[in-house]
């Protein structure tokens, strides 16, 4: 793997592309469970938004082919919907779809957010973790910058509570150059955070509430579940634990 990766070399890879789209495809019609922790604090915030501000507006970052934006579409029509991705052949999916007639679409980068003080809500699903900490700062500045103040972010990622910054690269048959991931804890991001304008910041850690079998051919690398001791279903990727969590914050 070269020393001068960047996330955009994955999001931007045919490859990558066409696996993820394919991927996102079965959560076109039924929303993922993880969607639905995330939609559910969306709401929360919507349900507070003053009428008098004016429709309320959100955007979707790393929007891929617009499977959370369908879902929040239907749900909420009183609110003003974006999405962004740097790969322009998903917009184009999204654009194409007429189901997301009268949300915009947009090419849009995490490390150049020209937006000032533009948006209500700002979503980041599952894209952080690709992110080496010098790209993740300017990521979390950056989406402070496009909140109006009051502002609130929700990010679904890789945070833990441990004192573990881990720095891991897979090497798999989808991945055959490499995919770098980050589980961060929760007590390094937090600081960051607070000096990028952010305050009361909760961390929902995520476990599925199904059961999710193996499944796949060999050397396949599909997230299933491992029953804890506490009756939690512990998503796995191989043999990884992945430790999904929701974060939200307010932009003070």
């Amino acid at each position: 793997m070269s020393n001068d990766f960047s996330y955009q070399d994955y999001v931007t890879d045919k490859t990558f592309l066409d696996e993820y789209n394919s991927y996102q495809a079965k959560y076109a019609k039924q929303m993922r469970e993880s969607d639905k922790v995330l939609v559910g604090l969306v709401s929360e915030v919507v349900a507070k938004h003053e009428p008098a501000k004016g429709k309320p507006k959100l955007l979707d970052v790393g929007c891929s082919t617009g499977n959370l934006l369908l879902h929040m579409r239907k749900l909420f029509p009183q609110v003003e919907l974006t999405g962004g991705d740097l790969a322009e052949s998903s917009l184009e999916e999204c654009r194409a779809n007429p189901e997301l007639n009268g949300v915009a679409f947009k090419i849009l980068d995490l490390l150049n957010l020209p937006e000032k003080n533009e948006y209500d809500v700002i979503t980041i699903n599952a894209v952080l973790y690709m992110m080496e900490d010098a790209q993740f700062e300017i990521a979390i500045k950056n989406i402070a910058g496009a909140l109006k103040p009051g502002g609130t972010m929700i990010v679904f990622d890789f945070f833990h509570p441990y004192p573990q910054d881990l720095h891991i690269i897979e090497m798999s048959k989808s991945h055959p150059a490499g995919l770098r991931l980050r589980f961060r804890p929760m007590g390094k991001v937090e600081p960051l955070l607070a000096s990028s304008g952010f305050a009361t910041p909760v961390f929902r850690p995520f476990t599925l509430p199904i059961d999710l079998p193996p499944t796949g051919g060999e050397g396949d690398l599909i997230t299933y579940t491992v029953p804890a001791a506490d009756g939690r279903r512990l998503p796995f990727r191989g043999t990884l634990f992945q430790p999904w969590c929701h974060l939200s914050a307010t932009k003070v």
